[in-house]
Formats: structure tokens, C-alpha cells, sequence
């Protein structure tokens, strides 16, 4: 019996590290993040504690779309966080996670994706990472 049991827990040890190498392959990298902030990088101000979760000095300023500016940052507890901002006084989103991030907001929904990733369907690029609808 205890044969079995350490083949199978061997075997479940080796599905779960082939599962989780292959997920490490996936490209999660934003290539606007290793350039230099300019000062249109700097996000407007917004209410207190708005900007909570995100690391506001890795802000980029990636575009505009029907209206909506948008920027991506680093998360303070996740990998990337998308602003999308229409009015800093009242019309404006944050969402943060893993990649790809989306929300929605304004009329249309952003998505961020990593560099290399094929264009969400029915999207249109604004930056090289960023798309909307």
C-alpha cells in the first residue's frame, strides 16, 4: 500500500510542476515600464486614498481613447494596475491584478496586456499594452 501511495503522490508532484513550469513561460512583461517617466507620466490628482492601490511614481501615460486618458502603473500588491480618467472630479476608474487587466468605465472597457500578446478580439490599440472598446 504505501507503494501506491508515494507513486501516486510522486505522480501528482510532477503533473503540478509540469503545469506550473509551463505557466511560467507566458510573457507578463510591460516594456513601457523601462522607460523614462516625463512629466505627462504623473497622474492628475484624484480624491483621497483613490490612488491606494497603485504605485503611483511607476505611472506611465499610455493614450487617450474617445475622451477616456489612460495609464498603467505597477500595483502596490499587484503586478499592474490600468487609470482610465475622463474627469479627475468625477468620471474616472482604477483596476488593478495580474495580466491581462481589464475594466470598464465611461462608456467603454480598457484592457491591459503584455507585451507580445495578441490584440484582445474586437478591440482597438491604443498603446503598445493597451486596448479598448
Amino acid at each position: 500500500m504505501r507503494h501506491r501511495s508515494s507513486t501516486a503522490a510522486c505522480a501528482i508532484a510532477l503533473i503540478s510542476l509540469t503545469a506550473l513550469t509551463g505557466c511560467s513561460f507566458a510573457s507578463t512583461t510591460l516594456a513601457v515600464f523601462e522607460t523614462d517617466r516625463v512629466a505627462e507620466d504623473e497622474l492628475p490628482p484624484l480624491e483621497e486614498d483613490s490612488y491606494s492601490p497603485v504605485d503611483v511614481e511607476s505611472s506611465r501615460y499610455v493614450g487617450e481613447y474617445e475622451g477616456v486618458s489612460l495609464w498603467i502603473a505597477k500595483g502596490t500588491d499587484s503586478s499592474t494596475c490600468l487609470v482610465a480618467i475622463t474627469d479627475p472630479e468625477d468620471d474616472w476608474g482604477i483596476g488593478c491584478g495580474g495580466l491581462p487587466t481589464r475594466i470598464s468605465g465611461s462608456g467603454h472597457t480598457f484592457e491591459v496586456r503584455a507585451d507580445d500578446w495578441p490584440a484582445p478580439e474586437g478591440m482597438t490599440r491604443v498603446s503598445d499594452n493597451v486596448y479598448a472598446e
